[in-house]
């Protein structure tokens, strides 16, 4: 199954990447984490597309799939699946 991710999603990666960067003053710590995080949703999702719950919290129809602290919200279509977001969770 194919796997699209949207701009929204391309930008929070940028924006995570950022914040992993931040945190390890590390490049090769953020590529690895970052590389390690969409083998996960790729390789996840294409084998098991209904992998994460349901969950209409940002758009209706779709499902969050949750990785190390970080939501992943996607849609199942007939095209495939797209990547609409990725956020950190509240660590409370």
């Amino acid at each position: 199954m194919k796997i699209n991710f949207s701009q929204k999603a391309y930008q929070r990666l940028e924006a995570l990447a950022e914040y992993i960067y931040q945190q390890s003053e590390s490049k090769k710590t953020t590529v690895v984490y970052v590389k390690k995080l969409r083998q996960y949703i790729t390789q996840t999702l294409s084998h098991f597309p209904q992998a994460g719950r349901p969950s209409e919290e940002l758009a209706p129809n779709t499902r969050k799939l949750v990785y190390q602290g970080f939501s992943i919200i996607y849609r199942i279509s007939d095209e495939g699946i797209e990547i609409l977001t990725i956020y950190r969770e509240n660590l409370y």
